[in-house]
C-alpha cells in the first residue's frame, strides 16, 4: 500500500507562571514577534496564555517533531524571562490541554478501502462514522486523555481537550499521537463497543492493515490506559513546581541543537529557531550539508548552513575562499590587511627560504590559502625562528598547494558579522583554553570544558593534537600538568572556535567607527551576508587590520556566544529573505 497521505496538525495552551508560581502580568514576550501573524506562537485570549500551533504536516513523526521544536523554542525563551510553563492538565480552574487535527485524502481513502472492505464507499460516510463511534467509545480514553471532545466539519476531524501529560515536557507523547490517529482510523467503520484490550487488539491490526506503524505505540499507551499511569492525584503543589522548573531547565538545554537533526551545522539551528519563534515553517532537504526550506504563507526560500542564500552572487564564496585574492581586493579598497608573500609547493627550498627570509626573527602567521575554520594556521606572536617558520610552512602545505605567510597583526581578533551592509554582532574569539581548579590535570579540564553545552552542542569542542601538546610545551605544561585554581592556560594559539576557541559580545563594546570598516569590506565584495575578521589592538586608535571575509562566517558565534547577549543574526537573514517583515 502507498504511503501514508494525511494531514496532521497539533495545537497546545501553555500557561506561564512567574518564579513565585503565580500567572505572569508579563505581555506576549517581544522574540516571538506580532502574535496576531506569528503561525506557530500567539495567544489563547490572554497573554499569559500562549497557544502553540505546528504547521500541517503528512506525518505522526513530523508533526510531533515541530511540536517539539516549537515547545523548545517556548521554553527557552520563558527561561530567560525567568518563566515557567506549568505542565499539568489544569490550574487553578484554568483547564490545560491539546487538540489534534487530522484530514484524510481521498487518494488514500480508496487505498485503505482496498484491505478494509468494511469501510463506507464514501469518505463522507466514514467521517458520519468516526462522530457517530466516537460517542461510544471515548470513555475508554478517560484515564489517560481524560474527556476528549470530537468535532467533524466536511474533511477534517478534531480531536480537543487532550489532557495534557504530565510526564512530558510536550504535554503529549510521541506514542500517544500514534494511538489517537490510529483510533481516528478505526472509527472510520462501525464496530461494536467491546473491552479495553479487545480494542487494543483491534487497533493494532488498523496499525498493520493501514500501514500506519503504531503498534508498539498502542501496546505502550495501552498500558497507561490501564494503569492511569499519567494520573494527577497525589502531587503536591510544591512538587507539580518543581517539576515545572525541571522542564524549563530541560527546555533551556536545548537551545543549542535541534532533537532530530544532529548533523545541522550551528548556523542553520539558528536560524532555524529564529524561523519557529516567527512562525516561519522549515523542512531539512538534506541534514549532511544543512540545506534547509523556509516558507510563509507561500512564499519559499532556500539557505545552506544557516547564511548561503541567492541573496549573495555565485562568485562571492570563491574569491574569499581564496585569502591572497581576497586580501589583494580589500587593500585595493582602502582597507587595511596585513602584507604577505604567497608560496607554492613546486617551490624549491631555496626559493621557499629567499621569499620568507625577511620573516626570520619577526612575529609572522602562516596559513593555507584556501582552507577554512582555522585548519594549517599557526600564529607566531613572538619572534620566529627560520627552523619553526618552516616548519609551520611544511605543515600548511598539508592542507593546501599554496601557502600564505603573513604580518602578524597585533591586537585582540574580532568577528564581526555584516548582513544587508549593517554590522550587526561583533565577538571576540579567544583561543582554546582551561582555568585550573588546583586539583584537575589540563587533560580533565579539556574533557569537562568540552561536555559544557556550549562546547558539546555547537561543535566547538576543545581538541587535544600536536599543536596542542607543542603550545603547552612552549610552556613548560603537558596533559598531566595541575593548573592553579584560577589560572588560564591557552591551549594554541588560533582563536578558531573549530578548533575550541570560545566567543565573548563585544557589540556593545566596540567604537561604531571599526564596525564601519566591516561594513566596507562587505561592500568591497558585494556581500549581502559575510563575517570580516579584524584584529585592533587599541579602541581609542584607528588602527587596525582585517585578516579575512568569510562567506560561510558561522555566525552561531554571534548569535550564542560563550559569554554575553548575543544578537539574533539568523532573525536578519530571515529578514534579507523577505520573510519576516520589520
Amino acid at each position: 500500500m502507498k504511503r501514508e497521505k494525511f494531514n496532521i496538525k497539533i495545537e497546545r495552551n501553555l500557561l506561564r507562571l512567574n518564579s513565585k508560581g503565580k500567572v505572569t502580568s508579563a505581555v506576549y514576550p517581544k522574540y516571538f514577534g506580532n502574535k496576531e501573524k506569528n503561525n506557530f506562537i500567539t495567544t489563547d485570549t490572554e497573554d499569559y496564555m500562549l497557544k502553540i500551533k505546528t504547521p500541517i504536516c503528512q506525518s505522526i513523526s513530523d508533526v510531533f517533531n515541530k511540536l517539539e521544536e516549537i515547545t523548545n523554542v517556548v521554553y527557552v525563551e520563558l527561561y530567560n524571562l525567568n518563566e515557567v510553563v506549568w505542565p499539568f492538565s489544569n490550574f487553578e480552574n484554568i483547564e490545560l490541554s491539546h487538540k489534534l487535527s487530522l484530514s484524510i485524502d481521498k487518494e488514500y481513502y480508496e487505498e485503505i478501502r482496498k484491505v478494509n472492505s468494511n469501510l463506507p464507499e464514501k469518505i463522507e460516510d466514514a467521517y458520519k462514522n468516526v462522530k457517530e463511534q466516537f460517542k461510544n467509545k471515548s470513555s475508554l480514553l478517560e484515564n489517560v486523555f481524560g474527556k476528549c471532545t470530537l468535532k467533524v466539519t466536511k474533511n477534517n476531524i478534531e480531536l480537543s481537550n487532550i489532557k495534557n501529560n504530565y510526564l512530558v515536557r510536550t504535554g503529549i507523547t510521541l506514542e500517544e499521537v500514534y494511538f489517537l490517529v490510529t483510533l481516528i482510523f478505526s472509527l472510520l467503520e462501525k464496530t461494536e463497543l467491546i473491552t479495553l484490550s479487545e480494542e487494543l487488539k483491534r487497533l493494532i491490526k488498523i496499525s498493520k492493515l493501514y500501514s500506519l506503524k503504531s503498534a508498539e505505540a498502542i501496546k505502550v499507551v495501552g498500558e497507561e490506559l490501564k494503569s492511569k499511569l499519567n494520573s494527577e492525584e497525589g502531587i503536591s503543589s510544591e512538587e507539580k513546581m518543581n517539576l515545572a522548573k525541571q522542564y524549563m531547565n530541560d527546555g533551556y538545554e536545548t537551545r543549542y541543537c535541534m532533537q532530530k537533526y544532529s548533523k545541522l551545522v550551528a548556523a542553520c539551528v539558528c536560524i532555524i529557531k529564529d524561523a519557529i519563534s516567527q512562525g516561519i515553517d522549515y523542512k531539512i532537504l538534506n541534514e549532511a550539508k544543512s540545506i534547509v526550506e523556509f516558507e510563509l504563507n507561500g512564499h519559499k526560500e532556500f539557505a545552506i548552513e544557516g547564511n548561503k542564500t541567492d541573496r549573495d552572487n555565485y562568485i562571492f564564496p570563491i574569491i574569499t575562499d581564496d585569502k591572497f585574492i581576497s586580501k589583494q581586493i580589500m587593500a585595493d579598497f582602502g582597507l587595511a590587511v596585513p602584507k604577505a608573500v604567497l608560496l607554492e609547493s613546486d617551490m624549491s627550498t631555496e626559493e621557499i627560504d629567499e621569499i620568507v627570509s625577511k620573516f626570520y626573527n619577526k612575529t609572522a602567521v602562516v596559513k593555507p590559502r584556501n582552507t577554512n575554520y582555522g585548519t594549517g594556521i599557526t600564529v607566531f606572536s613572538k619572534k620566529v625562528s627560520k627552523k619553526d617558520l618552516l616548519h609551520a610552512i611544511e605543515y600548511a602545505f598539508k592542507f593546501d598547494t599554496n601557502v600564505l605567510v603573513e604580518e602578524y597583526a597585533k591586537g585582540m581578533e574580532y568577528r564581526f558579522l555584516v548582513v544587508d551592509g549593517k554590522c550587526l554582532s561583533i565577538a571576540h574569539r579567544r583561543a582554546a583554553s582551561v582555568v585550573g581548579d588546583g586539583k584537575s590535570t589540563i587533560e580533565k579540564l579539556i574533557d569537562i570544558k568540552n561536555n559544557e553545552p556550549w562546547h558539546r552542542l555547537t561543535g566547538s569542542p576543545l581538541k587535544k593534537d600536536q599543536l596542542v601538546i607543542e603550545h603547552l610545551e612552549s610552556q613548560g605544561y603537558d596533559y598531566n600538568t595541575i593548573i592553579p585554581e584560577g589560572k588560564r592556560i591557552f591551549l594554541r594559539t588560533n582563536s578558531n572556535c573549530s578548533t575550541g576557541g570560545e566567543t565573548i559580545d563585544y557589540t556593545d563594546v566596540v567604537p561604531t567607527k571599526f564596525k564601519k570598516i566591516a561594513e566596507k569590506a562587505s561592500k568591497a565584495f558585494n556581500a549581502k551576508i559575510c563575517g570580516v575578521d579584524i584584529i585592533i589592538d587599541d579602541f581609542s586608535k584607528d588602527e587596525y587590520a582585517i585578516v579575512e571575509i568569510n562567506d560561510n562566517p558561522g555566525y552561531s558565534i554571534n548569535e550564542w556566544p560563550y559569554e554575553g547577549r548575543g544578537e539574533r543574526v539568523g532573525l536578519s537573514i530571515l529578514k534579507l529573505l523577505d520573510l519576516v517583515q520589520e
